[in-house]
């Protein structure tokens, strides 16, 4: 698959390091040759240092061949323009990063996508979802939810230690495995595995269930969660874009501060964020006597959001022993990934991974609605829709020999949701929902097409 992606910033930058292990064909293109020079290096792909607006040099790397093509750099309208030029000379799909929330609406989306633009999307909008599915159930490392389904359907992440009441037991062996709960993906250490009947749950795992909604509260006894309170108020560190749709999206019941350093950011903040729970502080979230006096040993949730990873994950270690149960911190660098997570802070977020995620789907030939990275798991899950005649309706799971990469966890059918098991047979139709590690992904995509 040809790929062209415009702008070497961080989520271009994640994205060709993605698709180019996947050996599609890759050019990226930017205007500061200073950003392409370690990509030429050390990834089989092809650089270029001009203005994705140019037909001239457009055409010169292929446009017309184009199936895919990514506007990421920092100027929306750049993103914009070239991905419709784009659209025009030929590119099968265009998406672009884009800054402003009307244009994500349904009216601005059949506008654009006359012009040749499929998709579009704001990182920190996408990260903001995130953030605020994990701090409404703060017993939970991650939350997400398919689509359709009649919402009944979740899969959650939970870190369980030595009070879980499911530890060293095998899977196969475990009560209500098939009818309330699946676990389909076990991160232990730097390792993650797609779980068999003879494997077991240790202390410190991070372990995730599919499950319906109505059995959450099972899972989270059964994990010894119950001591978590509900989040009522939540304390966010930096006061940058996705701090405000954070802010935002949280619920209104919710008391919220910001505390922003920068006392000019702090005045815009007031002006863009009219929510009556929302109190903007200027100061400095690393101040230990500013977050006693804004009591965050009482606070329920602390959400770290500057532009520097270490800051963030100093901040949340600082939150946790001071008492707060529910810490978020962002990465900007996936660097310090595993180390956080070794640092058991809580969330993590990065923005490049989610946005990749969403980009992803797009490559991939089945019928995939939705894709979800579980960042810290090196994990991904995906909605798969049966195609008539697709290889996944032709045997029970048990008999499709599916990849060892992969498991299914779920199924949609009729706007109903369902736990999958060895004895389902998938119909044309059904959305699968399926968890992949390493090439998991791509190698069950056969299965659907």
């Amino acid at each position: 698959m040809k790929i062209i992606i415009a702008g070497a910033g961080r989520v271009g930058t994640h994205l060709a390091k993605l698709f180019a292990r996947e050996k599609h064909n890759i050019v990226v293109m930017d205007e500061n040759p200073d950003k392409l020079g370690h990509l030429q290096v050390n990834y089989d792909l092809m650089v270029k240092v001009m203005t994705p607006t140019s037909i001239v040099g457009l055409k010169e790397i292929g446009i017309s061949h184009c199936d895919l093509f990514i506007g990421v750099t920092p100027d929306e309208d750049l993103n914009i323009n070239s991905c419709m030029i784009a659209g025009r000379l030929g590119a099968k799909r265009t998406v672009a990063r884009v800054d402003s929330v009307e244009y994500l609406s349904k009216e601005s989306q059949e506008f654009f996508t006359q012009m040749g633009i499929s998709s579009m999307f704001i990182p920190e909008m996408v990260a903001a979802k995130e953030i605020v599915s994990s701090v409404e159930r703060s017993w939970a490392r991650m939350w997400w939810e398919p689509d359709g389904g009649e919402g009944n359907l979740a899969l959650v992440g939970v870190k369980v230690r030595q009070n879980c009441k499911i530890l060293n037991v095998p899977l196969k062996d475990l009560p209500n495995q098939d009818t309330a709960y699946h676990i389909v993906a076990i991160k232990r250490g730097s390792e993650t595995l797609i779980p068999h009947g003879d494997d077991i749950i240790r202390p410190y795992d991070l372990v995730f269930f599919m499950t319906d909604k109505r059995n959450q509260d099972f899972i989270r006894s059964i994990c010894g969660k119950e001591n978590y309170t509900k989040v009522e108020d939540v304390i966010i560190m930096g006061g940058g874009t996705t701090a405000v749709f954070t802010a935002q999206l949280l619920p209104g019941n919710m008391n919220i501060k910001i505390i922003e350093q920068d006392i000019n950011r702090c005045y815009e903040l007031n002006k863009q964020i009219s929510n009556s729970n929302v109190m903007v502080i200027h100061g400095d979230g690393r101040d230990l006597s500013l977050m006693h006096e804004e009591n965050l040993d009482d606070t329920d949730a602390f959400i770290a959001l500057t532009p520097n990873s270490e800051i963030n994950i100093i901040s949340c270690l600082t939150a946790k022993k001071m008492g707060v149960k529910k810490t978020v911190a962002m990465l900007d660098n996936l660097n310090f990934l595993s180390m956080a997570e070794s640092l058991d802070i809580g969330t993590l977020i990065n923005k490049q991974a989610i946005s990749a995620s969403n980009i992803y789907r797009m490559i991939l030939r089945a019928d995939v609605s939705n894709v979800k990275s579980l960042m810290v798991a090196n994990a991904d899950v995906a909605e798969f829709t049966a195609a008539p005649g697709a290889k996944i309706t032709k045997k029970l799971i048990k008999d499709l020999k599916l990849p060892t990469t992969a498991t299914l966890g779920a199924l949609i059918r009729d706007g109903r949701g369902h736990l999958i098991n060895g004895m389902t047979q998938v119909k044309e139709g059904d959305k699968v929902v399926a968890i992949c590690i390493d090439n998991g992904l791509k190698a069950l995509a056969s299965f659907f097409d």
